[in-house]
């Protein structure tokens, strides 16, 4: 897939070079397009001619949300060079397995995770360690005379980052992405996301070094010449304040449902104004009646999405139909992929039926890294791991993750569909479910709750909740109250952490 526009930044530094491109939210510093330009022509000759780095080799960063992230992911893609940006909430334990595993040559920190990037660095045997913030580090290498141009020359097939999943269910996984695949996210989302509209502005606050806060939405506003604002932790009372100014502009949110939730509750929410906002895009969990009723009056459109670090992230959107959002749908098949419902055996179910998601594209995941990066797929396909169920409008529901679902004598629970169930009742606020053992059914359902203030939830409220809706096999048994979840990087709930808290029967 050869083509001479892979040069996003020497593209917009033409045809619009004033015209805003990053801002950090936190320390206020800014870059035109133009400036961008220049930053990443000169970022890439000093990574190949100034530290003599050879088209393939690995950077990793270990640092907070900033704009040189973007800087360093253009250079790297116009220097032939792979960015894998590190997760600083891991150990130094898990973070020196990631090197050991990439190799690379070059680490890059900043003052905040300095110490720990060194550590991991010397830990792993990286040749160089440098500061990225302003006037030290990488920048003290950089040279206005230097300059590293576009080239047609880019490969766009060729790994361009390494990004590790979230392991919402057991080790995270290397997932290699390609410039090419870029290009598709920006595309997929053009349906129904508005955002090639001109002016897009994304307040991004998640952390960027996940698939959501990169590629799911800050990569296709920048591909269309947006700007993308960053901050290095989510506030909910800034981000409502910051978003909630028209002066600001505004355009798209991307942020899990129980952040949209902490926005609601903040003390900036009933002064927020959303007129600008295009789209409040949402992934990671259903919009609940509780979020709808907050920001209804406020004209939110809540685009709900479904995908994964390894199918590109937008593998289903859905489109302004408030009736399949409240019914839980993450929408309709993408552009630029196909999806199938399979069952055990691999055959396609009837609509309707519950079946393995199998997905296939230009932005499906080459591989992981390591021996195996070539995905074994049949016939081409992605075996995703989620179940789903799709109505008679080609509309999809998320059932649950084939790992997270547990056998109740003999019969399957999908552990979504009875967490579905116990959200309607007003006295649960958050919940989730995993099978636990039990000596005559092999295996019963634990509910895990987070009760919703001056409420009481017991096990018989819960089964009560769900009769008539499930069947009995799949209400749950017991019942836990915890105050809060522990969580992954992109807000989802962490069932193995829960497993081995309460003693899930099932270790993934």
């Amino acid at each position: 897939m050869q083509y001479a526009a892979a040069d996003w930044v020497a593209n917009y530094a033409r045809t619009q070079p004033e015209a805003r491109a990053l801002t950090n939210f936190d320390t206020g510093e800014t870059r035109t397009w133009a400036a961008l330009d220049a930053r990443v022509g000169q970022i890439a000759h000093a990574l190949r001619h100034g530290l003599g780095l050879q088209r393939g080799d690995r950077i990793v960063n270990i640092s907070d949300g900033d704009l040189r992230h973007f800087e360093l992911q253009f250079a790297c893609a116009r220097a032939g060079l792979v960015w894998v940006p590190l997760n600083f909430r891991h150990t130094i334990v898990e973070l020196s397995r990631a090197c050991r595993e990439m190799q690379p040559q070059l680490m890059l920190t900043d003052a905040v995770w300095g110490e720990t990037a060194r550590a991991v660095a010397a830990e792993t045997g990286i040749p160089v360690t440098l500061d990225w913030g302003k006037g030290g580090g990488l920048d003290a290498l950089l040279n206005q005379d230097h300059y590293l141009p576009a080239s047609a020359d880019i490969d766009p097939d060729a790994p361009l980052q390494i990004l590790y999943t979230s392991g919402t269910t057991g080790t995270p996984k290397a997932a290699i992405v390609t410039l090419g695949a870029m290009v598709c996210y920006a595309l997929q989302q053009v349906q129904f996301c508005a955002n090639a509209e001109p002016g897009g502005h994304l307040f991004q606050p998640m952390p960027l070094f996940h698939f959501g806060g990169l590629n799911t939405a800050s990569n296709p506003i920048l591909f269309f010449g947006g700007q993308v604002t960053v901050t290095a932790r989510f506030d909910a009372t800034a981000t409502t304040a910051f978003c909630g100014d028209p002066a600001n502009a505004v355009t798209h949110l991307c942020l899990p449902p129980v952040m949209y939730q902490m926005m609601a509750d903040s003390p900036a929410f009933a002064a927020a104004d959303f007129l600008t906002l295009r789209r409040f895009i949402c992934g990671g969990g259903r919009v609940s009646e509780r979020l709808r009723a907050a920001y209804d009056p406020k004209g939110a459109r809540f685009v709900p999405q479904y995908g994964g670090t390894e199918t590109g992230p937008v593998t289903s959107l859905n489109p302004d139909r408030l009736d399949k959002v409240m019914a839980g749908s993450c929408g309709q098949k993408s552009n630029y992929i196909d999806m199938r419902v399979v069952d055990e055996q691999g055959e396609d179910v009837e609509r309707g039926q519950p079946g393995e998601v199998w997905v296939r594209g230009p932005g499906v995941t080459i591989g992981y890294l390591g021996a195996d990066a070539r995905i074994e797929r049949p016939e081409g396909w992605l075996k995703t791991g989620d179940v789903v169920w799709e109505d008679e409008e080609g509309f999809f529901y998320v059932v649950d993750r084939v790992k997270d679902m547990y056998k109740s004598g003999g019969e399957n629970v999908f552990s979504a569909e009875v967490e579905g169930v116990l959200l309607t009742n007003p006295a649960v606020a958050e919940c989730a479910v995993i099978g636990v053992a039990d000596d005559q059914w092999g295996e019963v359902g634990l509910a895990v709750v987070v009760a919703t203030a001056g409420h009481e939830v017991t096990i018989e409220s819960l089964r009560a909740t769900c009769e008539g809706k499930l069947a009995r096999y799949k209400h749950p048994r017991h019942v836990a109250l915890v105050e809060s979840f522990p969580r992954n990087v992109t807000g989802k709930i962490s069932k193995p952490a829960l497993r081995v808290q309460f003693g899930g029967s099932r270790s993934v």
